[in-house]
């Protein structure tokens, strides 16, 4: 089996990494441990090394690949779907060899600080493979992304029997429903390999994950306190619960460091996310105990 790349602990509890750029982070970050940076928003020497800082401090970073922020420039420009682009290989999308070269830069630099990071999977099954290929010549040892909608159950086989770690996609654009159907097809299909780690991309944690308790998944949603003007609801049991009205929301005519402006609500957002991993792992702990059983924890 191969070991994926980055310092990790395979007896580590579920995790919820916040997601964001640099600079939305930067607050956040101060209460919260699990934090996710995509290749793409790292720009400078100065953000590549406050990402090598927060690793050093004993956060766990999670690295993605900015595939997803290439596939959907390149829709864009070119009037094509999501889907259609992610498809394309990599020699026919714009910016790709720009977005290789970097993510090799950024993980011959980190790699070996943080928790993980994602393979460049561009553009399907035959192609994530050639391309890992190249980053194993290279000394990395990237997280495969498996796509389920069109990577075929024995890519997911394959994968399951000869990796330690692995991500689940085509969460992001799937409606309520088909997210539901993706994450208990995750947990069913890993109770064959129980020493799989599976990491849902693009997924905030919420109530389904406690009857399917998936390792670890990422969102951007911890900061919809900044990013939405509206009332938002904490979770409890990873169900929303207590409404938060408006004055939970930051003041967007306040200074940013002031205690309305929007450093703080970024904060608040990244409390909100601590607990509620605090508050997952010990529900977990307590199925456990009472059903006496894995429930894919590595507890």
């Amino acid at each position: 089996m191969k070991h994926s790349g980055g310092n990790w602990n395979p007896k580590e509890e579920n995790v919820y990494f916040i997601a964001s750029n640099v600079n939305s982070l930067q607050h956040g970050v101060k209460s919260h441990n699990y934090i996710l940076v995509a290749v793409n928003e790292l720009n400078t020497d100065e953000e590549i090394k406050q990402v090598e800082d927060w690793a050093d401090e004993g956060k766990r970073v999670f690295i993605d690949s900015g595939v997803f922020n290439l596939a959907n420039s390149h829709a864009k420009n070119n009037e094509i779907s999501m889907d259609a682009a992610l498809s394309m290989a990599p020699d026919d999308i714009d910016g790709f060899k720009d977005l290789f070269e970097k993510y090799c830069d950024i993980i011959s630099r980190i790699g070996d600080k943080v928790w993980g990071y994602i393979e460049v999977d561009q553009g399907g099954r035959e192609n994530k493979v050639k391309t890992r290929a190249r980053l194993e010549e290279k000394g990395f040892n990237p997280i495969p992304v498996y796509h389920p909608f069109n990577d075929g159950w024995d890519y997911f086989d394959y994968l399951g029997q000869n990796y330690d770690r692995i991500c689940f996609g085509n969460i992001v654009q799937a409606d309520r429903k088909t997210r539901l159907r993706l994450a208990a097809t995750a947990w069913e299909r890993r109770r064959k390999y129980p020493n799989l780690w599976i990491h849902l991309l693009g997924m905030t944690p919420n109530e389904w994950l406690n009857a399917f308790p998936i390792n670890s998944c990422d969102s951007s949603t911890w900061l919809r306190m900044v990013r939405w003007s509206t009332s938002w609801k904490a979770p409890t049991a990873l169900k929303p619960f207590t409404e938060m009205g408006t004055n939970w929301t930051y003041d967007y005519d306040a200074d940013p460091s002031s205690s309305t402006g929007h450093q703080k609500a970024r904060q608040l957002g990244a409390y909100d996310a601590h607990f509620l991993v605090e508050n997952w792992r010990i529900l977990q702990k307590e199925y456990t105990h009472q059903i006496g059983c894995d429930t894919g924890l590595f507890l």
